[in-house]
């Protein structure tokens, strides 16, 4: 809150999107948990989207939820992508959309959108993939950061032969009106692999920062911390942002990305969501924590979370946000299997 007020929350929300095997698949889906930590959830809506795309490509996939720091209203971005029915990340990642999509709303039931806002030209580049923003104390405005392919110019069949996914920043005060893009990371891992998936956390001082990093043969989330959000990362991972962890979660899982960092309701734990895809072998979302966010240790909980939860965000929530949800969006007649 602004004002410093501190809220109560007595639950998660979980905003996703289901996989790529039918047209409802790749919207927006919610979830709330049973109790209050991230590991046991109802699906709301009774299982069916609650956002859906009626603009840009026509599907939602990396939805990212945050409530603004007011406390009193709620962003949701997400990638402007439909893989149902044309399966081609290649083509996707050279001549997909350029646009993000936005919500917004007060009361986390009743939104308004879907608005794309083109965030970078497609003349020179390919796609802008898994957006989320963070509040950035020292600039006093939201830095919004996604995924992007660049190029020189606008050749197809481009990215094995030039390109790779770079991770973009920009900063906005209305989620309306987005400054010059810049580039953020900028590490090329082979043709066609860069590093994708970024989640910020401010804690102590300084910006936690988890990403996806794509080498072939390494397709798992590193950690780093600084204290200027803006650093540029160039060359190398860790080169101008500290290295804490590499590869976490590899012991468990052979693929993670769409990392998702939230902090305990009820004590000084973190939780850390991977998705497991199923193209790496996995079933969706695995759940890790810890006590010490800056330490790089995560241990795996004995929970799976349910098999159709990818690429999304968790929020807490307050008792009466959780029970207007369940409300007005009833969860279907059985919890989400685990």
């Amino acid at each position: 809150m602004s004002d410093g007020t501190r809220i109560t929350y007595d639950a998660y929300l979980f905003a996703h999107f289901v996989g790529e095997d039918g047209p409802d698949a790749e919207q927006v889906h919610f979830a709330v948990s049973r109790g209050n930590t991230p590991s046991e959830w109802d699906m709301l809506a009774g299982g069916e989207p609650v956002l859906r795309s009626t603009v840009g490509t026509g599907g939602i996939r990396d939805p990212f939820l945050m409530r603004l720091r007011t406390g009193e209203r709620f962003v949701l971005l997400a990638t402007d992508l439909q893989v149902y029915g044309i399966g081609d990340f290649r083509d996707a990642q050279e001549h997909g959309s350029t646009a993000l999509l936005l919500w917004e709303s007060s009361d986390l039931v009743t939104w308004d959108g879907p608005r794309r806002v083109e965030v970078v030209p497609p003349e020179w580049a390919g796609n802008a993939w898994a957006p989320e923003a963070v509040w950035c104390e020292e600039a006093q405005t939201y830095a919004v950061y996604w995924a992007s392919n660049l190029y020189d110019d606008g050749t197809a069949e481009r990215r094995n032969a030039d390109s790779y996914n770079r991770m973009m920043i920009a900063t906005t005060d209305d989620f309306v009106t987005f400054a010059e893009p810049r580039v953020w990371i900028d590490v090329r891992r082979a043709a066609g692999y860069g590093t994708i998936d970024s989640t910020v956390i401010h804690h102590g001082g300084a910006y936690h920062r988890f990403t996806k990093d794509e080498q072939p043969e390494v397709m798992h989330v590193f950690h780093e911390v600084s204290s200027d959000l803006f650093r540029l990362t160039t060359g190398a991972v860790g080169s101008s942002w500290h290295l804490v962890a590499e590869q976490i979660g590899s012991e468990h899982i052979t693929h993670g990305e769409g990392p998702i960092v939230v902090p305990s309701n009820v004590d000084d734990r973190w939780f850390l969501l991977l998705d497991w895809p199923p193209y790496g072998g996995g079933t969706g979302y695995v759940l890790f924590e810890t006590d010490d966010l800056g330490s790089g240790r995560w241990t795996r909980t004995t929970r799976s979370l349910p098999p159709r939860f990818r690429h999304g965000s968790v929020i807490p929530i307050t008792g009466p946000e959780r029970q207007r949800l369940l409300t007005h969006l009833p969860p279907s007649p059985e919890p989400a299997a685990s």
